[in-house]
């Protein structure tokens, strides 16, 4: 797995805002659980520097993050009976986080709060409500599937699907914060400089968060199934 991973990010490395790693990692985690996933995060975040060279605020980053990842993608892993039976703190919890999302997409556009060049401006906006139409779609898939399941005997598929693809968009968000709290403190940046890249992380932020819940959500349940498969061999 940490052979795809470094693998997978090296392929899409050509490609802006396409995210990867994101998706095999919290598949990898979801079946195998806490202890493998935190290993393969940390041996690829370790590894990687042989590929993409040795950047220190990439390591620590790295470091920090996946492990995180990796921890709350096995959690999600032990909520087999969330999935089958919901109650309703975690239906609560699953809205609260798509709907936050959603929320501060709005937020941003109307408010204005990204502060970037005339020629990303209006990609940003575009990749805002695109966010936001996705997290509303999650949102909407989830308890939709809730409903119905009540009445039909459940759906677990979906309601594992949804969850997951939430929790892949929230966590690249924070990845993206994460570095901006990272970098300025190691390079010792001024104020305003911090400010500029803060902004800046946003243009790769938003595409990334797009990817992450898209593959999630489209892809998670055929790799966790190959995955279970390959664990009973």
């Amino acid at each position: 797995m940490c052979a795809l991973l470094i693998g997978g990010q090296y392929v899409f490395s050509f490609v802006a805002g396409v995210e990867i790693v994101t998706l095999l990692l919290m598949c990898f985690s979801f079946v195998f659980g806490a202890r493998c996933g935190t290993v393969c995060a940390v041996a690829f975040s370790l590894l990687r520097c042989a590929v993409f060279g040795f950047y220190p605020t990439a390591v620590i980053l790295y470091l920090v993050y996946y492990p995180l990842l990796s921890a709350a993608a096995a959690g999600l892993g032990r909520l087999e009976n969330e999935y089958k039976s919901p109650r309703a703190p975690f239906i609560a919890a699953v809205n609260i986080l798509l709907l936050t999302l959603a929320a501060a997409c709005v937020l941003c556009f109307a408010l204005d709060l990204i502060k970037v060049s005339r020629v990303y401006k209006v990609t940003v906006n575009v990749l805002l409500w695109l966010l936001f139409s996705i997290c509303a779609a999650l949102c909407a898939a989830f308890d939709f599937a809730y409903i119905s399941g009540k009445k039909k005997g459940g759906n677990p598929e979906i309601l594992k699907t949804v969850t997951a693809a939430g929790v892949a968009a929230v966590c690249t968000v924070m990845f993206t914060l994460l570095d901006d709290i990272i970098t300025p403190l190691f390079w010792g940046y001024s104020e305003r400089t911090a400010l500029a890249y803060f902004y800046a992380s946003f243009t790769a932020m938003l595409p990334q968060t797009v990817c992450a819940a898209v593959s999630v959500a489209t892809l998670f349940l055929p790799l966790t199934a190959a995955m279970k498969r390959a664990k009973r061999i």
